[in-house]
């Protein structure tokens, strides 16, 4: 009989690793404890045992869930406040594409004016993939703007 709860516990075990939740791992924790029960108590309870284990753990493994999730809600996005640079845009959704952490990500301004081409600004926002921008005032320099001209008289 014992057997039996072993290979639960080890199922169980092996099924969480492939889940990430916690409700196997209570599961796995029962029938664990069950077996560990079993070198006292004889085989006809064990099953009321595994049962009683079954209905104080998977509330203790939701529980422990929620207050998880809960504290990682306040975690602080570190992508916000980083800087970008502008590689091209706007399309025709008013999506710019920007280079940020070594690859190509879609962005719209929130923020400052239109950017150009080259134009750096800061991630403000985020929503799935898309960045939502900050752009930067535009630094006097010698160089030519990349910008088009603006058809302002």
């Amino acid at each position: 009989m014992l057997y039996i709860y072993v290979i639960i516990a080890f199922a169980a075990g092996i099924f969480e690793l492939f889940t990430g939740t916690f409700y196997l791992a209570a599961v796995a924790l029962a029938a664990l404890f069950t077996a560990i029960t079993g070198l006292v108590l004889p085989g006809a309870v064990l099953h009321w045992v595994f049962l009683g284990f079954c209905l104080v753990l998977l509330p203790a493994g939701m529980w422990l869930r929620h207050r998880l999730a809960g504290k990682s809600q306040g975690l602080t996005d570190f992508d916000l406040g980083q800087g970008v640079d502008v590689i091209r845009g706007p399309d025709q959704n008013e999506h710019y594409t920007v280079r940020y952490r070594g690859s190509e990500w879609m962005a719209v301004v929130d923020d400052g004016p239109a950017p150009c081409a080259g134009d750096r600004a800061v991630i403000v926002g985020k929503t799935d993939n898309l960045l939502h921008l900050g752009v930067l005032p535009r630094q006097p320099s010698d160089k030519e703007s990349l910008c088009p001209p603006s058809s302002s008289s």
